[in-house]
């Protein structure tokens, strides 16, 4: 009788293990979520890849690109995947992550956001973007003033962070609870104008004076220098 209860007992715990190992597994495993569309590349590479757990894009500046950025040509310039060709107004959202990745100057910050209301020759744009190292989710936090430059509102070709900080210095960037190499939600909500970016839920920047405000065009998944940004599950409600 007790070797019979030993057998079962060492059964049980058999298939306890094997359950345990199954469940590690499942956990390994990259999640599925939603790979946006990539219907045009510009300035950047586009690769399928995983991290943290999840499917994802990985979108970097090409190697070309980066060659003139470094040389003082084409800085700041437009370097996004195009996911939507026919947006003005309504809600843009996706899920990013960025990491630094070692093809960049000394004031790579990680940047990664969404490029909207573009040109039909993809030359001119408005953005929100992050910049993943200054977020306050780092250990240790930036320095001032990094910590209050983690959200960025720019307008292509000619409003970029530098004159928006003469113009009005911290109306068009914010502090925000974001870091390197972790997911996180941006959401651009647009009416004319106006815009109201949300990270993970919380307001985080608002303007309004859009420069490009009701024009109709495509939305792509942008990328500044020096970064490998990650994107997934984009979203797009028109208003």
């Amino acid at each position: 009788m007790q070797a019979s209860r030993r057998r079962a007992l060492g059964a049980l715990c058999a298939v306890g293990a094997a359950g345990a190992g199954i469940a590690r597994a499942q956990e390994r495993k990259p999640q599925r979520h939603t790979l946006p569309q990539v219907l045009q590349q510009q300035q950047v590479e586009v690769n399928r890849s995983a991290f943290e757990g999840r499917d994802c894009l990985s979108i970097e500046i090409t190697d070309e690109e980066m060659r003139s950025r470094n040389a003082g040509i084409g800085v700041n310039g437009p370097s996004f995947a195009v996911v939507d060709r026919g947006f003005a107004n309504g809600r843009l959202q996706v899920d990013l992550a960025a990491q630094i990745n070692g093809r960049g100057g000394p004031d790579v910050r990680g940047f990664v956001g969404l490029a909207f209301h573009i040109s039909d020759d993809l030359s001119l744009y408005e953005a929100v973007y992050l910049r993943m190292s200054n977020g306050r989710l780092n250990q240790p936090p930036p320095p001032a003033p990094r910590i209050d430059r983690a959200i960025q509102y720019v307008a292509h070709p000619h409003f970029h962070f530098n004159v928006s900080r003469e113009k009005s210095p911290g109306r068009y960037e914010r502090g925000a609870d974001v870091g390197l190499a972790r997911w996180h939600r941006l959401a651009l909500d647009i009416d004319g104008p106006r815009l109201i970016a949300t990270v993970d839920g919380v307001p985080a920047l608002e303007i309004s004076d859009l420069v490009y405000a009701n024009r109709r065009g495509p939305v792509g998944l942008w990328v500044g220098e020096g970064t490998r940004a990650l994107f997934s599950d984009f979203a797009v409600q028109p208003g």
